[in-house]
Protein backbone atom coordinates (compact mmCIF):
# COMPACT_ATOMS: atom_id res chain seq x y z
CA UNK A 1 0.00 0.00 0.00
CA UNK A 2 1.13 3.71 -0.89
CA UNK A 3 1.77 5.35 1.90
CA UNK A 4 0.71 8.39 -0.08
CA UNK A 5 -2.37 7.65 -1.18
CA UNK A 6 -5.50 6.93 0.57
CA UNK A 7 -6.40 3.03 2.39
CA UNK A 8 -8.82 2.26 -0.63
CA UNK A 9 -5.78 3.22 -2.96
CA UNK A 10 -7.91 6.48 -4.39
CA UNK A 11 -6.52 10.10 -4.03
CA UNK A 12 -4.98 11.01 -1.22
CA UNK A 13 -7.10 12.53 1.67
CA UNK A 14 -5.90 15.26 3.76
CA UNK A 15 -8.15 16.61 6.53
CA UNK A 16 -8.26 20.15 4.46
CA UNK A 17 -9.62 17.75 1.41
CA UNK A 18 -12.32 15.59 4.10
CA UNK A 19 -13.19 18.91 5.77
CA UNK A 20 -16.83 19.92 4.47
CA UNK A 21 -17.95 15.89 3.66
CA UNK A 22 -16.96 15.14 7.52
CA UNK A 23 -18.74 18.21 8.72
CA UNK A 24 -21.88 17.30 6.32
CA UNK A 25 -22.02 14.14 7.44
CA UNK A 26 -22.60 14.44 10.97
CA UNK A 27 -24.66 18.13 10.29
CA UNK A 28 -27.14 15.42 8.87
CA UNK A 29 -26.59 12.45 11.23
CA UNK A 30 -27.34 14.40 14.45
CA UNK A 31 -28.74 17.18 13.75
CA UNK A 32 -26.11 19.40 14.96
CA UNK A 33 -26.87 23.40 14.72
CA UNK A 34 -24.98 25.92 12.40
CA UNK A 35 -23.44 27.27 15.25
CA UNK A 36 -21.59 23.94 16.70
CA UNK A 37 -20.83 22.89 13.36
CA UNK A 38 -18.92 26.24 12.29
CA UNK A 39 -17.05 25.62 15.51
CA UNK A 40 -15.77 22.16 14.58
CA UNK A 41 -15.39 24.00 10.89
CA UNK A 42 -12.78 26.70 12.67
CA UNK A 43 -10.85 24.09 15.01
CA UNK A 44 -10.68 21.68 11.91
CA UNK A 45 -9.41 24.45 9.44
CA UNK A 46 -6.42 25.07 12.17
CA UNK A 47 -5.65 21.88 12.55
CA UNK A 48 -5.74 21.30 8.44
CA UNK A 49 -3.24 23.87 7.88
CA UNK A 50 -0.40 22.45 10.35
CA UNK A 51 -1.58 18.53 9.39
CA UNK A 52 -0.88 18.59 5.43
CA UNK A 53 0.10 14.75 5.80
CA UNK A 54 -2.36 12.76 4.26
CA UNK A 55 -5.23 11.57 7.06
CA UNK A 56 -3.97 7.79 7.07
CA UNK A 57 -0.25 9.02 7.98
CA UNK A 58 -1.25 11.37 11.02
CA UNK A 59 0.05 9.69 14.21
CA UNK A 60 -0.48 10.72 17.77
CA UNK A 61 2.97 12.74 17.73
CA UNK A 62 1.66 14.79 15.10
CA UNK A 63 -1.52 15.73 17.35
CA UNK A 64 0.86 16.06 20.12
CA UNK A 65 3.07 18.47 18.05
CA UNK A 66 0.34 20.29 16.73
CA UNK A 67 -2.06 20.97 20.40
CA UNK A 68 1.55 21.99 21.86
CA UNK A 69 2.80 24.57 18.88
CA UNK A 70 -0.76 26.44 19.75
CA UNK A 71 0.19 27.23 23.28
CA UNK A 72 -3.49 27.72 24.21
CA UNK A 73 -5.59 27.64 27.12
CA UNK A 74 -6.92 24.00 28.26
CA UNK A 75 -10.60 24.70 27.60
CA UNK A 76 -9.72 25.43 24.18
CA UNK A 77 -6.88 22.50 23.89
CA UNK A 78 -9.59 20.29 24.91
CA UNK A 79 -12.30 21.11 21.89
CA UNK A 80 -9.36 21.00 19.32
CA UNK A 81 -9.27 17.97 21.01
CA UNK A 82 -12.72 16.53 20.50
CA UNK A 83 -12.98 18.15 17.27
CA UNK A 84 -9.88 15.91 15.64
CA UNK A 85 -11.19 12.76 17.57
CA UNK A 86 -14.67 13.09 16.15
CA UNK A 87 -12.78 13.72 12.50
CA UNK A 88 -10.89 10.85 13.25
CA UNK A 89 -13.63 8.48 14.31
CA UNK A 90 -15.81 9.48 11.04
CA UNK A 91 -12.29 8.71 9.08
CA UNK A 92 -11.90 5.37 10.52
CA UNK A 93 -15.90 4.23 9.82
CA UNK A 94 -14.92 5.76 6.17
CA UNK A 95 -12.14 3.89 5.51
CA UNK A 96 -9.62 6.42 5.11
CA UNK A 97 -8.11 5.46 8.57
CA UNK A 98 -7.23 2.27 10.22
CA UNK A 99 -7.46 4.02 13.47
CA UNK A 100 -7.96 7.14 15.34
CA UNK A 101 -4.42 9.03 16.60
CA UNK A 102 -6.47 11.18 18.85
CA UNK A 103 -7.25 8.28 21.07
CA UNK A 104 -4.06 8.23 22.59
CA UNK A 105 -4.30 11.93 23.88
CA UNK A 106 -6.11 12.48 26.86
CA UNK A 107 -7.75 16.00 28.22
CA UNK A 108 -5.60 18.85 29.29
CA UNK A 109 -6.39 19.61 33.41
CA UNK A 110 -8.03 23.21 33.65
CA UNK A 111 -6.76 25.16 36.28
CA UNK A 112 -9.26 25.55 38.87
CA UNK A 113 -12.26 27.39 37.03
CA UNK A 114 -14.76 29.18 38.96
CA UNK A 115 -18.30 30.22 37.57
CA UNK A 116 -19.32 33.54 37.21
CA UNK A 117 -22.82 34.00 37.96
CA UNK A 118 -24.24 37.27 38.22
CA UNK A 119 -23.76 38.36 41.45
CA UNK A 120 -25.88 41.83 41.51
CA UNK A 121 -29.21 41.54 42.46
CA UNK A 122 -29.58 44.61 41.00
CA UNK A 123 -27.98 43.82 37.56
CA UNK A 124 -29.88 40.62 37.64
CA UNK A 125 -33.52 41.96 37.95
CA UNK A 126 -32.52 44.83 35.38
CA UNK A 127 -31.90 42.04 32.78
CA UNK A 128 -34.86 40.38 33.82
CA UNK A 129 -36.97 43.34 33.17
CA UNK A 130 -35.29 43.63 29.77
CA UNK A 131 -35.41 40.20 29.09
CA UNK A 132 -39.58 40.22 29.68
CA UNK A 133 -39.63 43.27 27.30
CA UNK A 134 -37.87 41.90 24.17
CA UNK A 135 -39.78 40.30 21.03
CA UNK A 136 -40.06 36.85 20.16
CA UNK A 137 -39.42 34.38 20.00
CA UNK A 138 -36.12 35.64 21.69
CA UNK A 139 -38.00 36.65 24.49
CA UNK A 140 -38.18 33.14 25.20
CA UNK A 141 -34.87 31.90 24.38
CA UNK A 142 -33.42 34.56 26.56
CA UNK A 143 -35.84 33.26 29.68
CA UNK A 144 -34.83 28.92 29.29
CA UNK A 145 -31.34 30.23 29.79
CA UNK A 146 -32.01 32.73 32.18
CA UNK A 147 -34.04 30.21 34.53
CA UNK A 148 -32.91 26.91 33.33
CA UNK A 149 -29.39 27.00 32.30
CA UNK A 150 -29.37 25.13 29.43
CA UNK A 151 -26.62 26.18 26.94
CA UNK A 152 -27.42 28.16 23.73
CA UNK A 153 -27.15 25.94 21.01
CA UNK A 154 -29.04 22.97 23.20
CA UNK A 155 -31.72 25.99 23.34
CA UNK A 156 -31.14 27.27 19.65
CA UNK A 157 -31.65 23.08 18.54
CA UNK A 158 -35.11 22.68 20.16
CA UNK A 159 -37.62 20.97 18.11
CA UNK A 160 -41.50 21.25 18.71
CA UNK A 161 -41.18 17.34 19.24
CA UNK A 162 -38.97 18.32 22.20
CA UNK A 163 -41.95 20.38 24.52
CA UNK A 164 -44.03 17.91 26.44
CA UNK A 165 -46.54 19.56 28.50
CA UNK A 166 -48.39 17.33 29.72
CA UNK A 167 -50.05 18.23 33.31
CA UNK A 168 -47.98 16.85 35.89
CA UNK A 169 -45.09 15.91 32.98
CA UNK A 170 -43.55 19.06 32.13
CA UNK A 171 -40.22 17.84 30.44
CA UNK A 172 -37.49 19.75 27.88
CA UNK A 173 -35.97 17.02 25.81
CA UNK A 174 -32.72 18.60 25.22
CA UNK A 175 -29.67 17.59 22.60
CA UNK A 176 -26.56 17.36 24.58
CA UNK A 177 -24.19 19.76 22.32
CA UNK A 178 -20.92 18.32 24.35
CA UNK A 179 -21.69 14.59 24.51
CA UNK A 180 -24.52 14.31 21.69
CA UNK A 181 -27.04 12.44 23.74
CA UNK A 182 -30.50 13.44 25.10
CA UNK A 183 -31.25 14.72 28.45
CA UNK A 184 -34.43 15.36 29.93
CA UNK A 185 -35.01 18.52 31.64
CA UNK A 186 -37.68 18.11 34.30
CA UNK A 187 -39.63 22.05 34.22
CA UNK A 188 -41.26 22.69 37.56
CA UNK A 189 -43.12 25.85 38.66
CA UNK A 190 -41.27 26.62 41.92
CA UNK A 191 -38.40 27.24 40.03
CA UNK A 192 -39.03 27.84 36.24
CA UNK A 193 -42.41 29.63 36.49
CA UNK A 194 -41.57 32.08 33.48
CA UNK A 195 -40.27 28.90 31.21
CA UNK A 196 -42.95 26.78 32.15
CA UNK A 197 -45.60 30.26 30.81
CA UNK A 198 -43.93 30.79 28.49
CA UNK A 199 -43.47 27.59 26.80
CA UNK A 200 -47.50 26.95 27.41
CA UNK A 201 -48.11 30.49 25.21
CA UNK A 202 -45.69 29.68 22.55
CA UNK A 203 -46.72 25.88 21.88
CA UNK A 204 -50.70 26.93 21.82
CA UNK A 205 -50.02 29.14 19.13
CA UNK A 206 -48.08 26.78 17.17
CA UNK A 207 -49.76 25.35 13.76
CA UNK A 208 -50.55 21.76 15.64
CA UNK A 209 -50.11 20.49 12.16
CA UNK A 210 -46.01 20.59 12.19
CA UNK A 211 -43.87 17.98 12.79
CA UNK A 212 -42.36 17.05 15.52
CA UNK A 213 -38.81 18.06 14.30
CA UNK A 214 -39.54 21.36 13.29
CA UNK A 215 -37.73 24.23 15.11
CA UNK A 216 -38.93 25.38 18.21
CA UNK A 217 -37.51 28.99 17.42
CA UNK A 218 -37.40 30.18 14.07
CA UNK A 219 -36.71 33.24 12.22
CA UNK A 220 -38.98 35.70 10.27
CA UNK A 221 -37.44 33.56 6.65
CA UNK A 222 -39.32 30.19 8.43
CA UNK A 223 -35.42 28.75 9.02
CA UNK A 224 -33.80 27.70 12.65
CA UNK A 225 -33.31 30.83 14.54
CA UNK A 226 -29.30 31.88 14.68
CA UNK A 227 -26.87 32.29 17.00
CA UNK A 228 -25.61 35.19 15.41
CA UNK A 229 -28.99 37.26 15.39
CA UNK A 230 -29.54 35.76 19.02
CA UNK A 231 -26.66 37.70 19.88
CA UNK A 232 -27.09 40.66 18.38
CA UNK A 233 -30.53 40.85 20.14
CA UNK A 234 -28.52 39.97 23.62
CA UNK A 235 -26.35 43.31 22.72
CA UNK A 236 -29.55 45.03 22.37
CA UNK A 237 -30.98 43.55 26.33
CA UNK A 238 -27.94 44.66 27.77
CA UNK A 239 -27.97 48.17 26.47
CA UNK A 240 -31.97 48.09 27.86
CA UNK A 241 -30.53 47.11 31.28
CA UNK A 242 -28.26 49.31 30.99
CA UNK A 243 -25.24 46.58 31.13
CA UNK A 244 -22.63 47.84 28.73
CA UNK A 245 -19.73 49.00 29.47
CA UNK A 246 -17.36 51.35 26.45
CA UNK A 247 -14.08 49.17 25.80
CA UNK A 248 -11.52 51.22 23.35
CA UNK A 249 -14.17 53.06 22.32
CA UNK A 250 -17.16 50.62 21.20
CA UNK A 251 -19.81 49.51 23.41
CA UNK A 252 -19.55 46.13 24.69
CA UNK A 253 -22.18 43.96 26.94
CA UNK A 254 -21.04 43.50 30.51
CA UNK A 255 -22.05 39.79 30.59
CA UNK A 256 -22.35 37.20 27.57
CA UNK A 257 -24.93 34.64 27.05
CA UNK A 258 -23.35 32.08 29.01
CA UNK A 259 -23.34 34.42 32.02
CA UNK A 260 -27.04 33.88 31.86
CA UNK A 261 -25.86 29.94 32.50
CA UNK A 262 -23.71 30.04 35.36
CA UNK A 263 -26.16 32.46 36.95
CA UNK A 264 -29.07 29.94 36.83
CA UNK A 265 -27.24 27.41 37.79
CA UNK A 266 -26.23 29.60 40.96
CA UNK A 267 -29.63 29.85 41.44
CA UNK A 268 -31.48 26.12 40.93
CA UNK A 269 -28.52 25.13 43.98
CA UNK A 270 -31.21 26.66 46.26
CA UNK A 271 -33.96 24.46 45.04
CA UNK A 272 -32.28 21.56 44.36
CA UNK A 273 -29.66 18.64 45.50
CA UNK A 274 -26.39 19.00 43.31
CA UNK A 275 -27.45 15.59 41.19
CA UNK A 276 -30.25 16.96 40.45
CA UNK A 277 -28.90 20.11 39.18
CA UNK A 278 -26.09 18.10 37.69
CA UNK A 279 -28.50 16.95 35.30
CA UNK A 280 -30.50 19.43 34.31
CA UNK A 281 -27.28 21.21 33.30
CA UNK A 282 -25.59 18.42 31.49
CA UNK A 283 -22.51 18.26 33.64
CA UNK A 284 -20.58 15.19 32.76
CA UNK A 285 -18.08 15.89 35.85
CA UNK A 286 -20.02 16.44 39.25
CA UNK A 287 -17.16 19.17 40.22
CA UNK A 288 -18.40 21.48 37.79
CA UNK A 289 -22.11 21.55 39.66
CA UNK A 290 -20.42 21.43 42.93
CA UNK A 291 -19.09 24.95 42.24
CA UNK A 292 -21.69 26.54 41.81
CA UNK A 293 -23.08 24.82 45.54
CA UNK A 294 -19.65 26.32 46.82
CA UNK A 295 -20.34 29.72 45.48
CA UNK A 296 -24.00 29.78 47.29
CA UNK A 297 -22.63 29.03 50.43
CA UNK A 298 -19.67 31.42 49.98
CA UNK A 299 -22.45 34.72 49.77
CA UNK A 300 -23.42 36.26 52.43
CA UNK A 301 -27.07 35.24 53.50
CA UNK A 302 -28.80 38.47 53.63
CA UNK A 303 -26.50 40.47 51.07
CA UNK A 304 -27.55 42.54 48.02
CA UNK A 305 -25.71 40.70 46.09
CA UNK A 306 -26.72 36.84 47.34
CA UNK A 307 -27.44 34.07 45.00
CA UNK A 308 -28.55 32.17 48.00
CA UNK A 309 -31.83 33.10 47.93
CA UNK A 310 -34.66 31.13 45.18
CA UNK A 311 -35.89 33.13 43.36
CA UNK A 312 -39.60 34.90 43.75
CA UNK A 313 -42.63 35.12 41.29
CA UNK A 314 -42.18 39.06 41.05
CA UNK A 315 -39.36 39.11 39.25
CA UNK A 316 -40.72 40.18 35.69
CA UNK A 317 -42.39 37.71 33.49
Amino acid sequence: MSTSGSLNGQRSRTIASELEAFLSDIQREHGLSNNTVTSYRCDLRTAAAALTKPIETIVTSDIKAFLESRDEQPGTTNRRIASLGRLFRWAVNQGYALHNPVDQIGARHHAEHRPQPIASEAERRALDVAIANSTQPYRLIFTLLREIGVRTDEVLNLNIGDVILEPGREILLVHDSKGGTKRMVVLTPDAMPRSLRGLRSWMRDMDEGLAPDTPLFRSSRGNRASYDTLHRRWVHVCKQARLVDIVDGREMPRYTLHHLRHTAAAELIAFYPEQVVRRILGHRDPRSTRRYAEIVRAAPPNGSNSLATPRREQQAS
